[in-house]
């Protein structure tokens, strides 16, 4: 649980991000996260290839890595890459939702799911933490509702919070750092066709 929590934590932290994007410029935003996000994919790269650097990084980072991270993309690069990536698909407020989606739904999801979560599936995901994330989502969902209507309209906002939770629940293949950011923004967008 303790490595979990610190896991969830750069999660919540990372919706500083959100908050940048939508206090500043849009060319500004993209400005800072797309560097960011290419810094972030070198760093790994360069653990993966550079023998020195994969020891001071592995000793930093050794206990918050899954198997999975060790062997390709950490968690916080694709990430990077997702956040970057939503910023430019995304109008702005559709881009801080689904950033949020991530951020704090995934987080909620995990944490509750570890330590309160008792009906399991097949796959490790508990309905307790689906059921967290997806309030989570929804409350992001409708405050950014409030907040920018015309971008995010309640069906996009309603949309995007039930796609971010159940792509982070599925047993998908690609990260779900990457699943929750991109497809919750875009079902924003398809919400607000409806």
């Amino acid at each position: 649980m303790r490595r979990e929590l610190a896991r969830k934590a750069i999660h919540v932290s990372s919706t500083a991000v959100p908050l940048l994007v939508w206090l500043v410029p849009r060319p500004v935003a993209v400005a800072v996260l797309v560097p960011v996000a290419a810094l972030a994919l070198a760093i790994d790269v360069a653990r993966h290839r550079i023998r020195p650097f994969r020891y001071h990084f592995l000793r930093r980072t050794r206990t918050l890595l899954r198997a999975h991270e060790r062997r390709g993309l950490a968690g916080a690069t694709w990430m990077a890459l997702a956040y970057a990536a939503a910023l430019l698909l995304f109008p702005k407020p559709v881009a801080v939702a689904a950033m949020l989606f991530n951020g704090l739904g995934d987080a909620a999801a995990a944490l509750v799911g570890k330590r309160w979560g008792r009906r399991r599936t097949a796959w490790g995901k508990s309905w307790e933490g689906f059921g967290a994330g997806l309030a989570t989502d929804l409350a992001v969902g409708l405050g950014m509702w409030m907040l920018a209507p015309a971008a995010v309209p309640l069906a996009g906002a309603l949309l995007g919070a039930l796609v971010a939770a159940s792509v982070e629940f599925a047993p998908l293949p690609l990260d779900d750092n990457v699943r929750v950011t991109l497809a919750g923004g875009a079902a924003i967008l398809l919400g607000a066709m409806i």
